[in-house]
């Protein structure tokens, strides 16, 4: 009787519109958090230890150091509940000054041995460390940047600790350039870091996301790929706590006054150069940047590495004698 009331009711089409509604609210959000969470999984968790077991030569050479040229692994617990894993090189001349370097999404802090002897030459120790939720460090996702930026403060608190009056510089490359510049925002209530390399940086996330699913995704009936992001950003905030419109260094620099230089490759196919200019254009304080014409991502040292040598180690130099800086150098 009750079926037979609902069906011959005046408002059963009303009715009926309704439930459909609900349940095509429905099934687009379940496809919606389903993608989205393949999303968060590609980007936070499946490829972040990609290379951490591919580098035998670089792992050789890092144990060799320690063994024969006095390298220390340093570990620490995080504020954030999981272990840091760092490697200090001291400059065979005694010196407080220190290059922090900090990897690529993927990486680990064996990226960095490709840079040490421009620094070592540069009279300056390294301590190169491993992400979150890379090599040797603890932490089961990436947050590319938003949370690394407080376990890198934590670097420069033990390097402090080891020398109080030392210089602390900080190169990154691609999401550890990033992190460096959202880091950049944490340094200007104190000013601990003296300078910041940003190479290859993206100056907003969210949109090199967007743009990577432009060119990655064919969804069906020409729906923009844009519309998985909110669906990403849920699941990211509800697994990890961020999300990835957080990972902005473009809104950072605009506040950052200590000196920076952007490093790009005009070839670069993954994080386009114009992300560079963008933050240099917008960062507050002095800054330089240099962009190599043939060079891919993260690939400048490679392409040109006397060109690129000149450039850190004159802008670095520029740091301790101001009355060298140009916005251009050189």
């Amino acid at each position: 009787m009750a079926i037979k009331k609902f069906i011959s009711g005046k408002n059963f089409w009303r009715r009926l519109l309704l439930i459909l509604l609900f349940f095509a609210f429905f099934a687009v959000n379940a496809v919606g958090l389903f993608m989205g969470n393949i999303i968060y999984n590609e980007m936070c968790v499946r490829h972040s230890r990609l290379h951490a077991n591919n580098t035998g030569r670089w792992q050789q050479i890092l144990e060799n150091g320690k063994t024969s040229r006095n390298w220390q692994d340093i570990r620490m617990p995080s504020r954030f509940g999981y272990s840091l894993t760092g490697t200090f090189i001291p400059n065979p001349q005694t010196t407080d000054k220190t290059l922090i370097f900090l990897h690529g999404f993927s990486e680990s802090r064996l990226a960095g041995l490709s840079y040490v002897n421009i620094y070592l030459n540069a009279g300056y120790n390294l301590l190169l460390v491993d992400s979150r939720a890379h090599g040797d460090s603890g932490g089961d996702s990436v947050t590319w940047g938003v949370y690394e930026k407080h376990d890198v403060d934590q670097w420069v608190d033990w390097l402090r600790h080891r020398y109080p009056a030392g210089i602390i510089g900080m190169h990154g490359i691609s999401m550890g350039a990033a992190t460096a510049l959202l880091h950049a925002g944490l340094n200007e209530s104190n000013k601990r870091v003296a300078f910041y390399i940003a190479d290859s940086a993206y100056s907003d996330l969210e949109s090199l996301l967007a743009d990577q699913m432009n060119q990655r995704l064919q969804l069906p009936g020409n729906i923009p790929p844009q519309v998985l992001l909110p669906y990403a950003n849920a699941v990211t905030f509800l697994r990890s706590r961020f999300t990835f419109g957080d990972a902005a260094p473009l809104r950072v620099v605009k506040q950052v006054t200590t000196p920076v230089l952007y490093i790009h490759g005009e070839a670069d196919r993954l994080v386009p150069a114009n992300m560079s200019q963008q933050l240099f254009s917008a960062t507050k304080g002095q800054r330089q940047i240099q962009l190599f014409p043939r060079a891919d991502h993260v690939s400048s040292i490679f392409t040109d590495r006397s060109r690129y040598r000149t450039i850190v180690q004159g802008f670095a130099r520029s740091i301790q004698e101001p009355q060298t800086f140009a916005t251009n150098w050189p």
